[in-house]
């Protein structure tokens, strides 16, 4: 038999270099390393969370523990490892009376236990509500219920509660505003302005007048506004209703 086809259907066994092997092993070890520590960086929070705002490193201590002092009390903590995160911190920043209280009050915790800044401008809250008792018509007494009141120092403790004095002087604001705004429209359109008198009595004698505006606005949209509404004794004579509307438009 021919040797040449003898070795051709059995061909010689495959030798496995150990030596290669083992490199590939150790170079997946080195990767799966790699991997470890880069998702231990990125999973570290702890040099950027905002309570660094409030304290200050001063490094490793006799007893090889790092620690952080408070930029308001000198108190320190221990911080940099697993067990001292940063959750002592943020309840200290939370009950320590030496912080600027302006700093704290505007901090609160999400969800994720990350401080971020709340700020709540008295001014905004009693235009707000001022805008709810306008829309809905409501008494000024509403913002002295009790049951309100209650759930407002709920939600915000330091929030300076309004009484129907306040609360009336805001409304009045608005309406200069609205009226200041409604006169800088006029000058703008400089064209026809039409007006609507309605009058009527109410159930318990009491006679009322509206006079509204009808125009249309530089956008070429047609706006009605009232102008003025009042008390008007009935039945009027078309004097004193021509001099009440001419008192309104001068206003």
């Amino acid at each position: 038999m021919d040797e040449s086809n003898t070795n051709t259907k059995n061909p010689p066994p495959c030798v496995i270099d150990e030596t290669e092997n083992v490199n590939v092993v150790e170079e997946d070890m080195d990767v799966s390393v790699e991997l470890k520590e880069s998702s231990s960086k990125k999973t570290d929070k702890s040099t950027t969370s905002d309570v660094w705002n409030y304290f200050t490193r001063i490094g490793v201590s006799d007893d090889g523990k790092e620690r952080a002092r408070c930029k308001g009390c000198n108190q320190k903590y221990i911080i940099g490892s697993k067990k001292f995160g940063t959750s002592h911190l943020k309840h200290h920043i939370e009950k320590c009376n030496k912080l600027k209280c302006e700093d704290v009050r505007q901090m609160i915790v999400d969800e994720q236990g990350k401080l971020k800044a709340r700020r709540i401008d008295p001014m905004v809250s009693h235009e707000l509500c001022a805008n709810l008792i306008i829309h809905y018509g409501l008494p000024f007494n509403f913002v002295e219920h009790e049951a309100l009141r209650t759930w407002i120092s709920y939600l915000n403790p330091d929030e300076c509660l309004v009484f129907r004095n306040t609360i009336k002087s805001d409304v009045l604001k608005i309406y200069r505003k609205e009226k200041n705004m409604l006169k800088e429209e006029f000058r703008k359109i400089r064209k026809r302005i039409c007006l609507t008198s309605d009058m009527w009595i109410s159930i318990s004698g009491v006679g009322y007048i509206a006079l509204t505006t009808h125009y249309v606005d530089i956008n070429w949209r047609l706006c009605s506004k009232i102008m003025n509404f009042c008390h008007f004794p009935s039945p009027p004579t078309g004097f004193e209703l021509s001099k009440k509307i001419n008192g309104f438009l001068h206003d």
